[in-house]
């Protein structure tokens, strides 16, 4: 790992202590913030707080870690207990590194505490002073101590090298840590994305505080469980034997019918609210899984971990989870986050072509919508997407997942900027539901309402034939279906059903040039109609 890794936790939680040690293993200097602030300020922590005030203090802990991230040499570096009270604080670690928690229980800590009694903040108090102090201070820290990528244990029922060998763990499946996804309400969860990450699964539910307490239920479908079997095995492995659920495979389960099934079979086996669902599989059972963890007893916490490209890049991220209609598709659901999402590269192995091409539908859609750099990237190196070389795929992943995060970062409910991401899917849906979702799956149909919204800017004049054919010549390299004869007259019907009407307003993302897409309202029926007509068999333009 090539970042920095910072400790945080409360006073006597052993910062320092298996800070150095993780140091020493990984060759890297250690430094304690409040022994450089004190060296500095040539006086104890004690005297600062004493003769300066708290205030004195946290602004020499700010200047200090500015500096610290700045370094190119990675380090190891303890934190003081209240430095992630300063939310600029935050922000620079995470842009730099790695953050631990270490912690302990109350009484645990307040025993290590009296042994020296020299914490400013606890001095002068007798046992039970303390004990109640600490569980205040923890109770309002919480927050902040929240805020970590993973929490270790530092107790005394085991050794100091147990702790770090627990850490060290952890730091190697923290390798794979791409992003996170911050939303606009608050939640922040990681993505990673990486090769063999079943097997170490184990430590990333350590690290989200899912203790052996927790129940653990695995859900996919009869397809992917046929066709990921050894992957599922390992999963099963890392999580007790945790029971697996099948959802019947395909867009035509994705309903209220086959969500009623779920919650049957864990109410008769008396999963509890601490259960974690762990959704594996592809975007519909990314939804119906989603869903049903945002419904059962009120809520309970899910982990994403999609076989698809489609779901990588797409569905996993951004927290809508959903069941079709008979009268329209993903129209009962619900915004919900997962814990975390984990893309492993070696389920894509036995992905289909058609399903890896409806996967680079997504992806090819974040570059018209939101980065042109992006959508260049794609041609330029359309020849080792087809040949589906490793390193491109992860960076497509990663940019594509990157895209995503930042919109649904401003934007988790789909209030303004979030929009965008419906490019294509308005006539893409509309096709879905005119074919009872057996012709195309869910991404080939997104890419044939691409060229039905790309049509519609050119013919509204938002942009030039030129793009719009650079989008088609694109889209035709890679093989994705240019034409469906569908029918205009109740492909208007379909798209008046869709989610994304609003008092009776049609809304339609269309692009003005590769990389900006705007939301237009109530397109002249003429124009949408003759819009179709791209993807008609006999169509010219």
């Amino acid at each position: 790992m090539d970042k920095h890794i910072f400790f945080t936790g409360f006073m006597a939680s052993g910062k320092t202590r298996v800070g150095r040690r993780i140091a020493e293993r990984l060759q890297r200097e250690f430094i304690d913030t409040d022994v450089l602030i004190a060296e500095k300020a040539g006086k104890s922590i004690s005297d600062i707080f004493e003769q300066d005030g708290e205030a004195t203090f946290r602004k020499m802990e700010l200047e200090l870690i500015q500096n610290l991230v700045k370094s190119t040499s990675p380090k190891v570096i303890s934190l003081g207990g209240g430095a992630l009270s300063q939310e600029v604080i935050v922000k620079h670690i995470r842009n730099s590194g790695v953050l631990v928690r270490l912690w302990a229980k109350p009484e645990i800590l307040s025993e290590r505490i009296a042994r020296k009694n020299t914490r400013p903040l606890m001095a002068g108090l007798n046992n039970e002073e303390r004990l109640q102090k600490i569980k205040k201070m923890l109770e309002e820290r919480e927050v902040f101590y929240s805020k970590a990528d993973f929490s270790v244990e530092s107790s005394n029922d085991y050794p100091e090298e147990h702790v770090c060998e627990r850490v060290l763990h952890l730091l190697q499946f923290w390798k794979d840590h791409s992003i996170d996804v911050s939303t606009s309400s608050g939640e922040r969860y990681p993505i990673f994305i990486g090769k063999q990450m079943f097997h170490k699964i184990g430590h990333l539910l350590e690290g989200l505080g899912l203790t052996p307490s927790h129940q653990f239920l695995i859900c996919t479908d009869t397809g992917v469980a046929k066709a990921q079997a050894n992957s599922l095995t390992t999963l099963r492995n890392q999580t007790a034997q945790a029971p697996v659920f099948k959802f019947r495979a395909g867009e035509t389960s994705k309903n209220l019918t086959s969500l009623n099934q779920l919650y049957t079979f864990m109410l008769r086996r008396n999963f509890s609210r601490k259960t974690c669902l762990l959704q594996f599989g592809g975007g519909v059972v990314g939804d119906m899984a989603g869903f049903g963890a945002a419904t059962y007893q009120r809520g309970i916490p899910f982990i994403q971990f999609p076989t698809t490209l489609l779901s990588m890049v797409d569905s996993s991220v951004g927290g809508k989870v959903a069941v079709n209609h008979s009268e329209g598709k993903n129209m009962i659901g619900a915004f919900y986050q997962p814990k975390a999402v984990v893309c492993d590269l070696e389920v894509l192995k036995t992905l289909p072509h058609q399903e890896f091409l409806a996967g680079l539908a997504e992806i090819i859609k974040y570059g018209v919508i939101y980065d042109s750099d992006f959508f260049k990237y794609i041609e330029n190196n359309a020849d080792s997407i087809l040949k589906k070389e490793e390193s491109t795929l992860k960076y497509l992943i990663e940019q594509s997942c990157k895209i995503k995060a930042e919109v649904v970062g401003i934007d988790e409910k789909e209030t303004g900027l979030r929009a965008i991401l419906n490019y294509g899917h308005t006539f893409g849906h509309a096709i879905e539901k005119l074919t009872n979702y057996q012709t195309f799956s869910h991404g080939i149909a997104v890419s044939l309402g691409m060229r039905v919204a790309a049509r519609v800017s050119t013919l509204l004049n938002l942009w030039s034939k030129e793009e719009e054919e650079r989008q088609s010549k694109l889209l035709n390299f890679f093989g994705f279906p240019s034409h469906f004869d569908v029918s205009i007259k109740e492909a208007w019907k379909a798209m008046g059903v869709d989610k994304k009407v609003e008092k009776n307003n049609r809304n339609y993302i269309l692009p003005t040039k590769i990389g900006c897409v705007k939301k237009h309202a109530n397109v002249e029926e003429t124009i949408i109609q003759k819009a179709w007509e791209a993807i008609q068999a006999k169509e010219v333009l």
